[in-house]
Formats: structure tokens, sequence, C-alpha cells
């Protein structure tokens, strides 16, 4: 059941209004206001003065107007009987669940739902993880490097080809792949 997002307010002359701020999914509040214009001239809910659209910008105004001697809370429920500011929305919860197409109740999509939700924190957490241990790696090579800049230059000169440089960085400095090509990158 959906139901409008309804308040009663009391103007300054102590007359009732109902104001609607929301309405049900998939309502048109042109043929809400219609259906109730048609429903007190066919005299079928009674103690309604005016309805008007004082909807802009910023939101939905819905104001219906209450007479002095009725009631706003039963108007209210007369229009939520008679029109669609109340309306039972169906809809088929189908999920594909381990590879199997099955319906869920509510309870079971929310649980789905949060652990898919809980596995892509897992995962992203796993991935920059991963990114953060790799480049503390590469900057642990750098800071070998770095301790022995002199004797690093010297091998990087000596050498004829970029390999031949990268293999004596490994054997001298116990180097990974990855950090001795991170020094020659530089």
């Amino acid at each position: 059941v959906l139901r409008s997002r309804t308040e009663i307010e009391t103007t300054k002359t102590g007359r009732e209004r109902i104001v609607v701020t929301e309405f049900p999914y998939m309502v048109n509040k042109t043929k809400v206001h219609e259906h109730i214009v048609r429903l007190v001239q066919e005299k079928r809910i009674e103690g309604i003065t005016a309805v008007r659209d004082e909807s802009n910008r910023e939101g939905v105004r819905f104001v219906i107007e209450v007479k002095r001697d009725a009631s706003a809370n039963v108007i209210l429920n007369n229009l939520f009987k008679m029109t669609q500011m109340q309306t039972n929305f169906g809809f088929n919860m189908l999920a594909i669940q381990n590879g199997i197409p099955k319906i869920l109740s509510l309870r079971q999509i929310l649980d789905a739902y949060i652990e898919h939700q809980k596995e892509v924190v897992v995962r992203r957490t796993r991935f920059d993880k991963e990114k953060a241990e790799a480049r503390a790696h590469i900057l642990e090579g750098l800071l070998i490097a770095l301790d022995h800049i002199d004797e690093v230059i010297r091998i990087i000169r000596a050498s004829e080809t970029d390999a031949e440089a990268q293999a004596e960085l490994m054997s001298k400095f116990k180097l990974s792949e990855r950090q001795s090509q991170a020094i020659l990158d530089m």
C-alpha cells in the first residue's frame, strides 16, 4: 500500500486544510485533482471548499481546504478510500540467485543486497590494499637505491643495456624485478 504524504494545517482563521506533499508512485496529481473536484460536485465527499495545486520548483504542494464544521481527518480518510491518494502497488520480485531465477521475499532481497554490498566493499578494499602494497614495495626499492645512489649511477652508466643494468641492480642490492625497473624508469 502506497499512501500520499499529507499534513493537516490550521489557518489563521481557525480553519483546517489538508496539504499533500507527495503522491504515490505512478499517480498523476492532475487526475487526482479532477477526481476530487468531481467527487465534491457529485456530493460523494462533503466538507471540502476548495482544491488548489500550489506546486512549484521547490516541490509538490496540493492544498484541500476544509469547511469549518468538517473534520479534516475524516475527509482525508475518505480521500484515501475514494481517490488514488492511496494505492496498492504490486510487483514481482524475481531475482537471479546462484544462477537460478527465483521469486524472493522483501527480506531475502534486502539480505542479498546487503551481502552484495559487503562483497563489493571487501573487493574494493582488497584492491586498494594490493595497490598500496605494490607501491610500498617499489618505494622500498627506491629507498635502497637512494641510500646507495652513487653505486646505482655507476652500475647504470657501466651497463650497455637496460636488461644488464636491471640484472646487476637485482643481484647487488637484492631488489625485485619491479623495484629495479622503477629505478631504471626514473
